[in-house]
């Protein structure tokens, strides 16, 4: 019974997270023409999502079919990464708002919210959202032992190391000195731990 509540659960993050790697690479990569068309890019996101939700759900049985020797050591990791990546998430949405969260001012730069976030969990990590992702889906390959999802966690993982650059290519072209400055002092993935980040981005 435990077993299979960790399955549906793994699955509703799947749809929720997998899909996100792929729009973005999108969305960052023809930035110009998202944004050309605003809002309305909403409306194409909605049916990729869809499709992607779908292909998880219907292929759910292959997704679990083999799988490694769950014990004390993977559920552990497991439960440690959920934990990390709930806060993460937590994190994450009180520095950003809903309005940031879903991209407004990734499609109009002229958003009055659109600014280089450096408060909160963005003091101590340039891209907490893409590590959340990143740790989630890693431990949901641990708590169900699923060997396609260890497969699909890790091209989550390698999607992001090429998502990030790409991102922050496009936020030094609009916001130039600025995110120089902020990519100065505070690290991609691994925070630091020694001073305080006020303390590093002031310097």
């Amino acid at each position: 019974m435990f077993s299979a509540v960790i399955d549906y659960i793994a699955l509703f993050y799947l749809v929720l997270l997998l899909w996100i790697p792929f729009y973005w690479l999108v969305f960052h990569t023809a930035i110009r023409f998202w944004r050309r068309i605003g809002n309305r890019a909403f409306c194409i996101a909605l049916p990729v999502w869809l499709i992607f939700a779908a292909a998880i759900v219907m292929g759910r049985n292959e997704l679990l079919a083999r799988r490694i020797d769950r014990n004390v050591l993977t559920w552990a990791a497991g439960g440690v990464l959920f934990v990390a990546a709930s806060w993460l998430d937590a994190q994450t949405r009180q520095a950003l708002g809903w309005r940031r969260l879903v991209g407004l001012t990734e499609l109009n730069p002229q958003h009055p919210l659109s600014m280089v976030v450096r408060t909160g969990i963005y003091a101590r990590l340039r891209h907490p959202r893409y590590l959340l992702y990143m740790l989630m889906v890693l431990s949901m390959a641990f708590l169900t032992g699923a060997l396609v999802i260890f497969l699909l966690a890790f091209l989550n993982i390698l999607m992001y190391q090429i998502l990030a650059p790409l991102e922050e290519r496009k936020l030094v072209d609009q916001y130039g000195p600025r995110y120089r400055d902020y990519q100065r002092v505070v690290p991609r993935f691994v925070p630091h731990f020694g001073r305080s980040p006020e303390a590093r981005i002031s310097s």
